[in-house]
């Protein structure tokens, strides 16, 4: 370089300019060029991560990693979904792109080029293909035992605890069932119909159709044709929250009054959310029996605030880690979300009837009860039409097992419904579901 710049200068002082810039412009040429490639091949440069695209996407999506500083030779980099190695298609300077591999399930992206991790944005994993079994449950009838020995009569509501335990309203026995994660199927509580609190064996239900599970183990029941909230507790003793007679009225235990209390949810704090079938509306009562009304007014339908808002004989009701409630509009046929200040928006869904798309325009049928994963992606068992729908974070339904009524084991697209009810979600992605009219409870393990 030093004897160019002398050389360059030799021909200036001979008054050769011309020559001498068109040397300079070379020389800047080559340093520029070896510049560039250094700054590509040089692996002491910080790769960074600026974004990813798609954000969320189920097996086998293309996804394309933005950033800077990855250098070109695939064989210097991994990409893993949720820990999961992901197959690499292409690798430059500023973009990898990744094949999602299956089972990899919602986590952060990371890259790892030359032995140095970077971290990048969380992707969620969409699961497309499930396979349906049946959990427990056979003909109708009555029985304690595992799985497929056991029996319930027009099973409802279903919930389960931190420990993977379910646990199902059994409607026609009057009977709260549990069920180990094993299949072993025993009654929690509940005798002949009637009313009466006290240990499981002797308690007593009418019409029992909802129910949750608290932080503790505390099992809490909307009795229906009690009009009753009850709370078993874990070694089944069973007691009274909050009702008495049907009517409405807010207040304290059994000053309160429901009209056919139907779903119930239970959050953080131990406050239950009730969907009270024929008042219309939605409570809220606090762990010490402390009953208001959080949304709803005359039967109709409108969004908005607290008690300008309307429902149909409002069903099913689940509460999402946010505080946000989520109610089947059964009459209304619509998914309903309401937030923890009581703005009360529809979720999706527009006439009955059987269609999958975009918010506004999805239909369902009667839905019943509803699961709400980590990521806010809402599960729904579509009665009527015996189908499992899901709700994407932009409102977008899709249709993820069943289709006519009937029985059947199987994937995604063989499997039958009929009538399903309650629905839950683990933290794997696994969903069990109430198959009402069948006398089963269903799971689905994804993929």
């Amino acid at each position: 370089m030093k004897k160019l710049i002398k050389f360059n200068k030799y021909l200036i002082k001979r008054g050769n300019v011309k020559r001498a810039v068109l040397k300079i412009a070379v020389i800047l040429l080559l340093i520029n060029t070896t510049l560039s490639c250094d700054k590509e091949d040089d692996i002491s440069a910080v790769p960074t991560i600026s974004s990813i695209s798609p954000e969320f996407g189920p097996k086998n999506s293309v996804v394309t990693i933005n950033g800077d500083n990855f250098g070109t030779d695939a064989n210097k980099v991994k990409v893993f979904f949720n820990e999961v190695e992901a197959t690499i298609q292409s690798v430059t300077n500023t973009q990898i792109t990744a094949i999602v591999p299956p089972r990899s399930f919602s986590g952060f992206v990371k890259v790892v080029i030359n032995e140095k991790s970077l971290m990048g944005p969380e992707f969620i994993y969409q699961f497309s293909d499930y396979q349906v079994t049946t959990f427990a449950g056979s003909t109708q009838g009555f029985a304690d035992g595992p799985g497929t020995t056991a029996k319930f009569d027009n099973p409802k509501g279903l919930a389960m605890d931190a420990q993977g335990n379910l646990y199902v309203v059994d409607e026609n026995n009057q009977k709260i069932r549990k069920i180990t994660p094993d299949g072993m199927v025993s009654t929690l509580s509940g005798s002949t119909l009637g009313f009466a609190d006290g240990p499981g064996a002797t308690a007593q239900f009418y019409d029992p159709i909802g129910i949750a599970v608290d932080g503790q183990g505390n099992v809490y029941v909307g009795d229906s044709n009690n009009n009753r909230i009850r709370k078993i507790a874990p070694n089944g003793l069973t007691s009274t929250l909050a009702g008495s007679t049907y009517g409405f009225a807010d207040g304290v235990g059994a000053v309160a009054k429901f009209n056919a209390p139907y779903g119930v949810a239970v959050d953080d704090q131990g406050n239950v959310f009730v969907a009270d079938l024929y008042n219309h509306k939605i409570r809220k009562v606090t762990s010490n029996g402390v009953v208001s009304t959080l949304a709803g007014s005359a039967k109709g339908f409108a969004d908005g605030m607290g008690i300008a808002a309307q429902f149909n004989f409002p069903s099913g009701i689940t509460v999402d880690n946010r505080g946000n409630v989520y109610i089947s509009d059964s009459n209304n046929h619509k998914i309903r979300k309401v937030t923890s200040s009581g703005v009360v928006s529809t979720l999706a869904g527009s006439i009955a009837g059987f269609k999958d798309g975009e918010a506004e325009i999805a239909q369902f049928d009667f839905p019943n009860e509803m699961a709400v994963d980590a990521s806010g992606r809402v599960y729904v068992t579509d009665g009527n039409n015996h189908k499992i729908r899901k709700i994407e974070l932009n409102g977008a339904v899709s249709t993820i097992a069943g289709s006519i009524s009937g029985f059947a084991d199987g994937t995604t697209e063989s499997a039958l419904f009929n009538s399903p009810y309650g629905v839950v979600i683990n933290t794997e992605g696994v969903l069990y579901v109430v198959d009402n009219n069948n006398n089963r409870i269903r799971k689905m393990i994804p993929e």
